[in-house]
């Protein structure tokens, strides 16, 4: 008899999930990014009100480094970026398109590694494939918990929010 592989639902697989708006206006050093334009695809946040993305993509940049020799112009690569978010926000799944995936392979690695190292909670993020279409350049697309934000109140306020609530139950406040 042929018995039938079956999948069995997982706790990422069942939770709720909130589609948050990452606007990626804190990289500076790619202007492409930077765009007047807001887009209008959920409860939007801004990255350069939550501190604690950039702190944990510049320490986990840092533990490359080889201070032995001079440190180079810019030390974060986009993985660092995105293990950051994963571990500041909590990050499920990433909408991106399928070229990002070894990208998104090495974030999970260096998120994990940073994660062990400090003692923090770690869950690998996964992709939902996305073709960008219709999307602003500077806005990253991710799945976080339904309870992350309650009620969208605006860029700025849901921002703050946001950082207030990743300081308290995440133990990043231990961090700054």
């Amino acid at each position: 008899m042929t018995q039938l592989a079956t999948c069995e639902p997982t706790e990422t697989q069942t939770q709720t999930m909130q589609t948050l708006c990452l606007v990626v206006d804190g990289n500076s050093h790619a202007s492409e990014l930077l765009q007047d334009a807001l887009p209008h695809h959920g409860m939007l946040v801004s990255e350069a009100l939550l501190p604690q993305i950039r702190l944990v993509a510049m320490m986990i940049a840092a533990s490359r480094l080889d201070f032995s020799h001079s440190t180079p112009e810019q030390i974060t690569e986009e993985a660092d970026w995105f293990a950051a978010r994963m571990l500041v926000l909590g990050v499920n799944q990433f909408h991106l398109d399928v070229s990002l995936l070894p990208m998104l392979h090495r974030a999970n690695q260096r998120a994990a590694h940073f994660a062990k190292l400090h003692g923090l909670v770690f869950q690998e993020a996964s992709m939902k494939m996305s073709l960008h279409a219709g999307r602003a350049s500077n806005v990253l697309l991710m799945e976080v918990a339904a309870d992350t934000l309650s009620v969208d109140l605006g860029l700025v306020a849901n921002s703050l929010a946001l950082k207030q609530q990743v300081s308290l139950q995440s133990g990043f406040c231990n961090l700054m």
